[in-house]
């Protein structure tokens, strides 16, 4: 009971505070120049739209600056723990907080445990962000036409698109609707073999029940023999097998993190398909996102602990600091993109960068509490 009311007392609950408070002022910061750059870009599009309906501008801007605003704080929530935990340390020690609780006997366990709280509270809100909330608003913003993700989500028909499976290719348009459809399919069978076995040509292609089978409607296939096409056949409709889901087609070109769950499971069930890397990374990163805020709160804590030439603030370390935590930060996002690439395994692309991180942290803590000495070689 001693060291639950140590950590939850009014020095642990004022740190605890301190560190929030900072992080809550530098979120609200780069929402506000997030909001503010946006709309440079936007706001003459919404006022188009508004006139457009027949609807006042307010009743567009205000959903519209909602679902952004979800999007961004997704996006830059570490980066303001990483700022905010810079701050709030750098305003305790000029407070000489550290000091008086030392004096007071206090154990600096009471400032990590503060630390882990705010972790605790940041971590449960990116997990939200990043497993619904922001999901849900950038599929919001495509429905109501606003916004870049509207124009690169919308739906409608694409230009021709190749998917391949083993000695098949398929080339079709794809059409991107809650009934996606692939339209103006050729199937292209026999890619490994000498010449090719047959080309089917079908108006369009829909799923249908069963493990990733199509239905073919509106064809003309031809059979090859000895290289020389044979009299075309003509079909009403034909299903076929073909590593594809219906995920695939309703969300191509969508990147898996602005996904719902059920659908990023349901784009990785193909092992083979190009969006499996995509959708795997961003599985992953969902549950790394309850990590992620509360290490970087702890690596800009720790950055400012080591600021410091004894109580005077050295303005040159800091910079060069604060530019490594923002390379830190940086390297998660690169982790991520080489992941949706194929290029690194997706439990790798939020482990390393966050491990790194998470290193740093403990050894700028062990450096700012003596534990560990750097001492400047002799000329």
């Amino acid at each position: 009971m001693g060291i639950l009311r140590k950590h939850t007392g009014i020095a642990a609950r004022r740190v605890f505070a301190t560190y929030l408070l900072a992080i809550s002022f530098s979120m609200f910061v780069l929402l506000v120049i997030a909001l503010a750059i946006d709309l440079a870009g936007n706001l003459d599009d919404v006022r188009a739209k508004a006139d457009d309906t027949g609807v006042s501008t307010s009743s567009l801007l205000l959903p519209y600056m909602g679902y952004r605003a979800a999007d961004i704080i997704a996006r830059l929530l570490p980066m303001a723990c990483l700022i905010g935990g810079l701050i709030a340390e750098l305003l305790r020690r000029q407070r000489l907080e550290d000091v008086i609780l030392d004096a007071a006997g206090a154990s600096p366990s009471i400032t990590l445990g503060a630390l882990l709280a705010v972790g605790l509270v940041t971590g449960i809100a990116q997990t939200a962000l990043e497993g619904s909330i922001r999901p849900h608003a950038v599929a919001n913003q495509v429905k109501l036409g606003l916004g870049s993700y509207a124009e690169r989500f919308k739906s409608g028909e694409t230009a021709p698109v190749w998917f391949l499976d083993g000695n098949r290719a398929m080339q079709a348009k794809v059409y991107r609707a809650d009934a996606p459809e692939l339209r103006d399919v050729r199937l292209y069978e026999g890619l490994t073999e000498s010449s090719l076995t047959s080309i089917t040509h079908a108006t369009r292609a829909i799923p249908v029940e069963g493990n990733q089978m199509w239905r073919l409607e509106g064809i003309v296939r031809w059979q090859i023999k000895d290289g020389y096409p044979q009299s075309p056949e003509r079909l009403a409709q034909m299903d076929i097998a073909f590593p594809l889901t219906s995920a695939h087609v309703q969300y191509h070109g969508v990147l898996g993190f602005y996904l719902p769950y059920e659908r990023l499971q349901e784009l990785s069930s193909i092992a083979a398909s190009h969006r499996s890397p995509d959708a795997e990374t961003a599985i992953v990163r969902r549950y790394a996102a309850f990590f992620l805020p509360g290490i970087f709160a702890l690596l800009g804590a720790s950055l400012a602990r080591v600021s410091q030439r004894g109580r005077v603030l050295a303005p040159f370390r800091l910079l060069m600091l604060g530019t490594m935590g923002y390379l830190s930060l940086v390297s998660v996002k690169v982790f991520w993109a080489l992941g949706e690439f194929g290029e690194v395994g997706p439990i790798a692309t939020s482990v390393i960068p966050l491990t790194i991180a998470l290193g740093v942290s403990i050894l700028l803590q062990l450096i700012a509490s003596g534990y560990v000495v750097l001492r400047r070689s002799e000329a």
